[in-house]
Protein backbone atom coordinates (compact mmCIF):
# COMPACT_ATOMS: atom_id res chain seq x y z
CA UNK A 1 0.00 0.00 0.00
CA UNK A 2 0.92 3.44 -0.94
CA UNK A 3 -0.06 7.27 -0.79
CA UNK A 4 1.39 9.93 -2.77
CA UNK A 5 -0.34 13.76 -3.69
CA UNK A 6 2.05 14.30 -6.45
CA UNK A 7 1.11 18.23 -8.02
CA UNK A 8 0.76 16.16 -11.61
CA UNK A 9 -1.33 13.56 -10.95
CA UNK A 10 -1.60 12.36 -14.94
CA UNK A 11 2.26 12.19 -15.21
CA UNK A 12 2.90 10.46 -11.61
CA UNK A 13 0.38 7.52 -13.07
CA UNK A 14 2.23 7.81 -16.54
CA UNK A 15 5.66 7.34 -14.25
CA UNK A 16 4.20 4.76 -12.84
CA UNK A 17 3.27 2.64 -16.26
CA UNK A 18 6.46 3.29 -17.68
CA UNK A 19 8.54 1.61 -15.01
CA UNK A 20 5.83 -1.30 -14.95
CA UNK A 21 5.88 -2.37 -18.49
CA UNK A 22 3.95 -5.90 -19.01
CA UNK A 23 2.45 -5.63 -16.14
CA UNK A 24 -1.66 -5.71 -15.97
CA UNK A 25 -3.57 -3.44 -13.62
CA UNK A 26 -6.87 -1.25 -13.00
CA UNK A 27 -6.69 2.75 -12.58
CA UNK A 28 -9.91 3.73 -10.74
CA UNK A 29 -11.16 7.27 -10.82
CA UNK A 30 -13.66 9.33 -9.11
CA UNK A 31 -15.95 10.07 -12.02
CA UNK A 32 -17.10 9.13 -15.17
CA UNK A 33 -15.20 12.65 -17.14
CA UNK A 34 -12.25 11.84 -15.28
CA UNK A 35 -12.50 7.68 -16.94
CA UNK A 36 -12.80 8.86 -20.14
CA UNK A 37 -10.14 11.95 -19.83
CA UNK A 38 -7.39 9.44 -18.12
CA UNK A 39 -8.45 6.67 -20.71
CA UNK A 40 -7.86 8.88 -23.97
CA UNK A 41 -4.44 10.31 -22.30
CA UNK A 42 -3.28 7.15 -21.55
CA UNK A 43 -4.02 6.00 -25.17
CA UNK A 44 -2.64 8.78 -26.78
CA UNK A 45 0.71 8.05 -24.93
CA UNK A 46 0.84 4.63 -26.56
CA UNK A 47 -0.25 2.25 -23.54
CA UNK A 48 -2.97 -0.68 -24.13
CA UNK A 49 -5.83 1.00 -22.20
CA UNK A 50 -9.96 0.48 -22.03
CA UNK A 51 -12.76 1.88 -20.33
CA UNK A 52 -15.48 0.89 -18.04
CA UNK A 53 -18.20 3.20 -16.78
CA UNK A 54 -21.74 3.29 -15.83
CA UNK A 55 -22.46 5.31 -18.77
CA UNK A 56 -21.03 3.32 -21.27
CA UNK A 57 -23.86 0.77 -23.17
CA UNK A 58 -23.64 -2.45 -22.08
CA UNK A 59 -22.25 -4.17 -25.09
CA UNK A 60 -19.18 -1.51 -24.83
CA UNK A 61 -18.85 -2.33 -20.61
CA UNK A 62 -19.17 -6.37 -21.88
CA UNK A 63 -16.36 -5.72 -24.54
CA UNK A 64 -14.20 -3.79 -22.67
CA UNK A 65 -14.32 -6.19 -19.85
CA UNK A 66 -13.67 -9.28 -21.60
CA UNK A 67 -10.55 -7.24 -23.54
CA UNK A 68 -9.00 -6.81 -19.80
CA UNK A 69 -9.66 -9.82 -18.69
CA UNK A 70 -8.46 -11.78 -21.77
CA UNK A 71 -5.11 -9.46 -21.77
CA UNK A 72 -6.16 -7.88 -25.31
CA UNK A 73 -6.46 -4.46 -23.22
CA UNK A 74 -3.27 -4.88 -20.71
CA UNK A 75 -4.80 -1.78 -18.52
CA UNK A 76 -8.56 -1.09 -17.23
CA UNK A 77 -9.67 2.78 -16.06
CA UNK A 78 -12.62 2.68 -14.59
CA UNK A 79 -15.49 4.28 -12.34
CA UNK A 80 -16.41 2.27 -8.78
CA UNK A 81 -18.96 0.48 -11.41
CA UNK A 82 -16.16 -1.84 -11.87
CA UNK A 83 -15.23 -5.03 -10.15
CA UNK A 84 -17.49 -7.01 -8.68
CA UNK A 85 -17.66 -10.64 -9.46
CA UNK A 86 -14.04 -9.89 -11.22
CA UNK A 87 -11.32 -12.42 -10.48
CA UNK A 88 -8.51 -11.33 -12.98
CA UNK A 89 -5.89 -13.38 -10.83
CA UNK A 90 -2.57 -11.72 -12.81
CA UNK A 91 -3.63 -7.92 -11.34
CA UNK A 92 0.00 -6.48 -10.62
CA UNK A 93 -1.89 -3.06 -9.47
CA UNK A 94 -4.69 -0.91 -8.53
CA UNK A 95 -3.66 2.72 -8.91
CA UNK A 96 -6.34 5.66 -7.32
CA UNK A 97 -7.01 8.53 -9.41
CA UNK A 98 -8.18 10.03 -6.39
CA UNK A 99 -9.57 9.14 -2.77
CA UNK A 100 -12.59 6.95 -2.67
CA UNK A 101 -15.65 7.89 -0.35
CA UNK A 102 -14.55 5.56 2.48
CA UNK A 103 -12.26 2.39 3.40
CA UNK A 104 -15.03 -0.04 2.84
CA UNK A 105 -14.32 0.93 -1.33
CA UNK A 106 -10.97 1.30 -1.24
CA UNK A 107 -10.33 -2.17 0.30
CA UNK A 108 -13.15 -4.02 -1.62
CA UNK A 109 -10.83 -2.12 -5.02
CA UNK A 110 -7.87 -2.88 -3.86
CA UNK A 111 -8.60 -6.23 -2.89
CA UNK A 112 -8.42 -6.61 -7.00
CA UNK A 113 -4.43 -7.07 -7.07
CA UNK A 114 -2.54 -9.94 -6.48
CA UNK A 115 -4.96 -12.45 -6.44
CA UNK A 116 -2.66 -15.07 -7.76
CA UNK A 117 0.00 -14.56 -4.49
CA UNK A 118 2.09 -12.65 -6.30
CA UNK A 119 3.56 -9.18 -5.30
CA UNK A 120 1.14 -6.42 -6.04
CA UNK A 121 0.94 -2.35 -5.50
CA UNK A 122 -2.02 -0.31 -4.71
CA UNK A 123 -1.04 3.53 -4.42
CA UNK A 124 -3.71 5.89 -4.41
CA UNK A 125 -2.72 9.34 -5.93
CA UNK A 126 -4.74 11.63 -3.48
CA UNK A 127 -5.62 15.81 -3.74
CA UNK A 128 -7.02 18.01 -1.48
CA UNK A 129 -10.21 18.17 -4.03
CA UNK A 130 -10.96 14.71 -3.59
CA UNK A 131 -12.47 15.39 -0.43
CA UNK A 132 -14.52 18.32 -1.84
CA UNK A 133 -15.80 15.83 -4.65
CA UNK A 134 -17.12 13.18 -2.11
CA UNK A 135 -18.79 15.56 -0.44
CA UNK A 136 -20.51 16.74 -3.11
CA UNK A 137 -21.53 12.77 -3.80
CA UNK A 138 -22.59 12.31 -0.19
CA UNK A 139 -24.89 15.79 -0.39
CA UNK A 140 -26.31 14.85 -3.57
CA UNK A 141 -26.75 11.21 -3.32
CA UNK A 142 -30.18 9.99 -4.85
CA UNK A 143 -29.81 6.47 -3.37
CA UNK A 144 -31.53 7.31 0.08
CA UNK A 145 -34.53 9.30 -1.54
CA UNK A 146 -36.92 6.65 -0.03
CA UNK A 147 -35.71 7.62 3.95
CA UNK A 148 -37.60 10.07 6.04
CA UNK A 149 -35.53 13.25 6.80
CA UNK A 150 -34.41 12.37 9.64
CA UNK A 151 -32.65 8.72 8.67
CA UNK A 152 -31.29 10.23 5.65
CA UNK A 153 -29.70 12.99 7.51
CA UNK A 154 -28.24 10.08 10.13
CA UNK A 155 -26.97 8.37 6.90
CA UNK A 156 -25.33 11.50 5.62
CA UNK A 157 -23.83 12.47 8.71
CA UNK A 158 -22.34 8.80 8.41
CA UNK A 159 -21.22 8.78 5.39
CA UNK A 160 -19.31 12.28 6.11
CA UNK A 161 -17.63 10.35 9.16
CA UNK A 162 -16.54 7.59 7.11
CA UNK A 163 -15.23 10.20 4.63
CA UNK A 164 -13.11 12.01 7.20
CA UNK A 165 -11.65 8.05 8.02
CA UNK A 166 -10.78 7.77 4.88
CA UNK A 167 -9.17 10.86 4.68
CA UNK A 168 -6.89 10.53 8.17
CA UNK A 169 -5.45 7.52 5.67
CA UNK A 170 -3.82 9.61 3.48
CA UNK A 171 -2.56 11.75 5.86
CA UNK A 172 -1.24 8.75 8.51
CA UNK A 173 2.27 8.22 9.49
CA UNK A 174 1.54 4.83 10.58
CA UNK A 175 1.62 1.69 9.08
CA UNK A 176 -0.85 1.91 5.95
CA UNK A 177 -1.87 -1.95 6.66
CA UNK A 178 -2.42 -1.52 10.20
CA UNK A 179 -4.27 1.74 9.81
CA UNK A 180 -6.97 -0.61 7.29
CA UNK A 181 -6.66 -3.13 9.90
CA UNK A 182 -7.80 -1.03 12.60
CA UNK A 183 -10.72 0.39 11.07
CA UNK A 184 -12.29 -3.45 10.36
CA UNK A 185 -11.25 -4.20 14.05
CA UNK A 186 -8.31 -6.10 13.91
CA UNK A 187 -4.95 -5.31 15.53
CA UNK A 188 -1.63 -6.03 14.68
CA UNK A 189 1.94 -4.74 15.25
CA UNK A 190 1.40 -1.39 13.65
CA UNK A 191 4.82 -2.65 10.90
CA UNK A 192 3.72 -4.66 8.55
CA UNK A 193 7.60 -3.77 6.85
CA UNK A 194 5.76 -3.72 3.35
CA UNK A 195 3.69 -0.48 2.78
CA UNK A 196 4.65 3.17 1.99
CA UNK A 197 5.39 4.14 5.68
CA UNK A 198 7.14 1.05 6.95
CA UNK A 199 9.40 1.85 4.27
CA UNK A 200 9.84 5.54 4.96
CA UNK A 201 12.93 6.42 7.51
CA UNK A 202 11.16 8.70 9.74
CA UNK A 203 12.38 10.27 12.58
CA UNK A 204 10.17 11.92 15.63
CA UNK A 205 10.08 15.78 15.56
CA UNK A 206 8.53 18.23 17.99
CA UNK A 207 6.15 20.46 16.48
CA UNK A 208 5.02 21.83 19.12
CA UNK A 209 5.11 25.18 18.43
CA UNK A 210 4.27 25.29 14.83
CA UNK A 211 0.84 23.09 15.96
CA UNK A 212 0.27 25.80 18.85
CA UNK A 213 0.71 28.54 16.12
CA UNK A 214 -2.19 26.93 13.93
CA UNK A 215 -4.48 25.98 16.55
CA UNK A 216 -3.93 29.61 17.81
CA UNK A 217 -4.71 30.88 14.71
CA UNK A 218 -8.14 29.35 14.10
CA UNK A 219 -8.79 30.61 17.57
CA UNK A 220 -7.88 33.56 16.61
CA UNK A 221 -10.27 33.87 14.12
CA UNK A 222 -13.28 32.49 16.52
CA UNK A 223 -13.34 29.57 14.05
CA UNK A 224 -14.43 31.20 10.19
CA UNK A 225 -12.13 30.29 7.84
CA UNK A 226 -11.05 27.13 6.06
CA UNK A 227 -7.25 25.71 5.52
CA UNK A 228 -5.62 27.56 2.87
CA UNK A 229 -6.48 31.00 4.97
CA UNK A 230 -5.30 29.49 7.95
CA UNK A 231 -1.98 28.32 6.28
CA UNK A 232 -1.61 31.77 4.06
CA UNK A 233 -2.22 33.75 7.54
CA UNK A 234 0.37 31.73 9.63
CA UNK A 235 2.64 32.02 6.59
CA UNK A 236 2.36 35.42 6.35
CA UNK A 237 1.25 35.41 2.66
CA UNK A 238 0.17 39.51 1.26
CA UNK A 239 -3.36 38.17 -0.75
CA UNK A 240 -6.51 40.16 -1.46
CA UNK A 241 -8.45 37.46 0.48
CA UNK A 242 -5.90 37.41 3.90
CA UNK A 243 -6.51 41.76 3.65
CA UNK A 244 -10.44 41.26 3.05
CA UNK A 245 -10.81 38.77 6.25
CA UNK A 246 -8.26 41.10 7.62
CA UNK A 247 -6.16 38.16 8.18
CA UNK A 248 -3.02 39.82 8.28
CA UNK A 249 -3.99 41.65 11.65
CA UNK A 250 -4.19 37.67 12.91
CA UNK A 251 -2.15 37.65 16.32
CA UNK A 252 -0.14 34.96 14.38
CA UNK A 253 0.12 36.00 11.05
CA UNK A 254 3.84 35.44 9.59
CA UNK A 255 4.67 33.63 12.92
CA UNK A 256 5.38 30.27 10.45
CA UNK A 257 6.49 32.46 7.93
CA UNK A 258 10.16 30.10 7.37
CA UNK A 259 8.49 27.07 7.41
CA UNK A 260 7.29 25.56 3.88
CA UNK A 261 3.87 25.29 3.48
CA UNK A 262 3.88 21.51 2.53
CA UNK A 263 5.23 20.76 5.87
CA UNK A 264 2.62 23.41 7.74
CA UNK A 265 -0.39 21.18 5.89
CA UNK A 266 1.69 17.80 7.13
CA UNK A 267 1.33 19.46 10.81
CA UNK A 268 -2.01 20.84 10.43
CA UNK A 269 -3.23 17.20 8.76
CA UNK A 270 -1.80 15.80 11.87
CA UNK A 271 -3.77 17.78 13.96
CA UNK A 272 -6.96 16.85 12.00
CA UNK A 273 -5.95 12.93 12.84
CA UNK A 274 -5.19 13.52 16.46
CA UNK A 275 -8.30 15.47 17.15
CA UNK A 276 -6.91 18.52 17.91
CA UNK A 277 -9.07 20.15 14.82
CA UNK A 278 -11.81 19.05 12.63
CA UNK A 279 -12.77 20.41 9.18
CA UNK A 280 -16.58 21.00 8.63
CA UNK A 281 -17.98 19.39 5.35
CA UNK A 282 -20.27 22.22 4.66
CA UNK A 283 -20.21 23.93 1.37
CA UNK A 284 -17.43 26.26 2.31
CA UNK A 285 -15.27 23.83 4.70
CA UNK A 286 -14.40 25.69 7.83
CA UNK A 287 -11.51 24.38 10.32
CA UNK A 288 -13.30 24.18 14.22
CA UNK A 289 -11.46 23.73 17.29
CA UNK A 290 -12.14 20.42 19.11
CA UNK A 291 -11.91 20.10 23.53
CA UNK A 292 -8.69 18.63 22.61
CA UNK A 293 -7.05 21.52 21.52
CA UNK A 294 -7.07 23.13 24.86
CA UNK A 295 -4.58 20.43 25.82
CA UNK A 296 -2.36 22.02 22.93
CA UNK A 297 -2.88 25.86 23.35
CA UNK A 298 -1.77 25.23 27.39
CA UNK A 299 1.66 26.02 27.58
CA UNK A 300 2.21 22.51 29.16
CA UNK A 301 0.94 20.52 25.88
CA UNK A 302 2.82 19.20 23.30
CA UNK A 303 3.15 17.39 20.40
CA UNK A 304 5.73 15.12 18.61
CA UNK A 305 5.29 13.90 15.11
CA UNK A 306 6.98 11.83 12.63
CA UNK A 307 8.27 13.76 9.83
CA UNK A 308 10.39 11.47 6.62
CA UNK A 309 14.04 11.70 6.91
CA UNK A 310 14.23 10.27 3.83
CA UNK A 311 11.95 9.83 0.75
CA UNK A 312 12.66 6.47 0.55
CA UNK A 313 8.79 5.56 -0.71
CA UNK A 314 7.63 2.40 -2.39
CA UNK A 315 7.87 3.95 -5.70
CA UNK A 316 11.77 3.50 -4.80
CA UNK A 317 11.80 -0.11 -7.22
CA UNK A 318 10.72 2.98 -10.32
CA UNK A 319 14.32 3.63 -10.08
CA UNK A 320 15.65 0.45 -9.80
CA UNK A 321 13.32 -1.37 -12.76
CA UNK A 322 15.53 -1.98 -16.26
CA UNK A 323 13.90 -1.61 -19.37
CA UNK A 324 12.46 -5.12 -19.61
CA UNK A 325 9.06 -6.34 -20.43
CA UNK A 326 8.77 -8.92 -18.04
CA UNK A 327 6.16 -8.81 -15.47
CA UNK A 328 6.99 -7.17 -11.88
CA UNK A 329 5.83 -10.94 -10.34
CA UNK A 330 8.80 -12.33 -12.50
CA UNK A 331 11.37 -9.53 -11.47
CA UNK A 332 13.70 -12.43 -9.26
CA UNK A 333 14.34 -14.43 -12.08
CA UNK A 334 17.32 -14.74 -13.88
CA UNK A 335 17.63 -13.59 -17.67
CA UNK A 336 17.51 -16.93 -19.10
CA UNK A 337 14.60 -17.83 -16.71
CA UNK A 338 12.79 -14.28 -17.83
CA UNK A 339 13.09 -15.33 -21.57
CA UNK A 340 11.96 -18.60 -20.90
CA UNK A 341 9.21 -16.65 -18.48
CA UNK A 342 8.27 -14.76 -21.56
CA UNK A 343 7.93 -17.74 -24.03
CA UNK A 344 5.56 -19.02 -21.77
CA UNK A 345 3.13 -16.40 -21.39
CA UNK A 346 3.14 -15.95 -25.10
CA UNK A 347 2.22 -20.03 -25.77
CA UNK A 348 -0.41 -18.74 -22.89
CA UNK A 349 -1.89 -16.03 -25.19
CA UNK A 350 -1.93 -18.39 -27.79
CA UNK A 351 -3.79 -20.73 -26.25
CA UNK A 352 -6.28 -18.95 -24.32
CA UNK A 353 -7.10 -16.98 -28.34
CA UNK A 354 -7.62 -20.94 -29.01
CA UNK A 355 -9.76 -22.19 -26.64
CA UNK A 356 -11.64 -18.62 -25.88
CA UNK A 357 -10.90 -18.42 -21.95
CA UNK A 358 -8.89 -15.43 -20.43
CA UNK A 359 -5.15 -16.21 -20.03
CA UNK A 360 -4.94 -16.53 -15.80
CA UNK A 361 -7.39 -19.68 -16.25
CA UNK A 362 -5.16 -21.59 -18.69
CA UNK A 363 -1.78 -21.00 -15.97
CA UNK A 364 -1.52 -18.21 -13.29
CA UNK A 365 1.86 -16.06 -13.72
CA UNK A 366 2.66 -17.83 -10.65
CA UNK A 367 2.54 -21.33 -12.49
CA UNK A 368 4.44 -20.28 -15.48
CA UNK A 369 7.53 -18.71 -13.23
CA UNK A 370 7.70 -21.85 -11.48
CA UNK A 371 7.86 -23.60 -14.90
CA UNK A 372 11.00 -21.09 -16.05
CA UNK A 373 12.53 -21.55 -13.12
CA UNK A 374 12.58 -25.39 -12.94
CA UNK A 375 11.74 -26.40 -16.10
CA UNK A 376 9.97 -29.86 -16.08
CA UNK A 377 10.17 -31.70 -19.01
CA UNK A 378 7.90 -34.91 -18.62
CA UNK A 379 4.39 -35.24 -17.19
CA UNK A 380 5.57 -36.05 -13.88
CA UNK A 381 7.69 -33.30 -13.41
CA UNK A 382 4.88 -30.68 -14.97
CA UNK A 383 2.46 -32.28 -12.68
CA UNK A 384 4.49 -31.18 -9.66
CA UNK A 385 4.34 -27.67 -10.37
CA UNK A 386 2.33 -25.49 -8.48
CA UNK A 387 -1.24 -24.96 -10.25
CA UNK A 388 -1.29 -27.65 -13.06
CA UNK A 389 -3.36 -31.08 -11.88
CA UNK A 390 -4.25 -34.26 -14.30
CA UNK A 391 -7.24 -31.90 -16.09
CA UNK A 392 -5.04 -28.85 -17.25
CA UNK A 393 -2.40 -30.80 -18.05
CA UNK A 394 -4.04 -33.05 -20.24
CA UNK A 395 -5.67 -29.70 -21.94
CA UNK A 396 -2.73 -28.15 -22.27
CA UNK A 397 0.07 -30.10 -20.77
CA UNK A 398 2.11 -31.06 -23.71
CA UNK A 399 2.60 -27.87 -25.77
CA UNK A 400 4.34 -25.99 -22.89
CA UNK A 401 6.75 -29.08 -22.26
CA UNK A 402 7.49 -28.60 -26.02
CA UNK A 403 8.19 -24.73 -25.71
CA UNK A 404 10.37 -25.55 -22.37
CA UNK A 405 12.19 -28.37 -24.86
CA UNK A 406 13.25 -25.71 -27.33
CA UNK A 407 16.52 -24.41 -26.90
Amino acid sequence: FGVAAPKDRYGAVRNYLETHPGDSGIIYCLTRKQVEEVCERLRADGFSVTRYHAGLSDDERRRNQEDFLYDRAQILVGSNAFGMGIDKSNVRFVLHYGMPKNLESYYQEAGRAGRDGEPAECILYYSGQDVITNQFFIENNQDNQELDPMTRMLVQERDRERLRKMTFYCYTRECLRDYILRYFGEYGSNYCGNCQNCLTQFETVDVTAKARALAGCVSACRQRYGINVILDTVHGANTAKIRQYHMDENSHYGELSKEPVYRLRQILNELQVREYLYVTADTYSIVRLLPKASELLDEDGTMLMKMAKEEKRILKAAKEKTKTKTSAAAKDLSNEEAAVFEKLRALRMELAKEHKVPPYIIFSDKTLIQMAMEKPSNKEEMLAVSGVGESKFEKYGEPFLACLAER
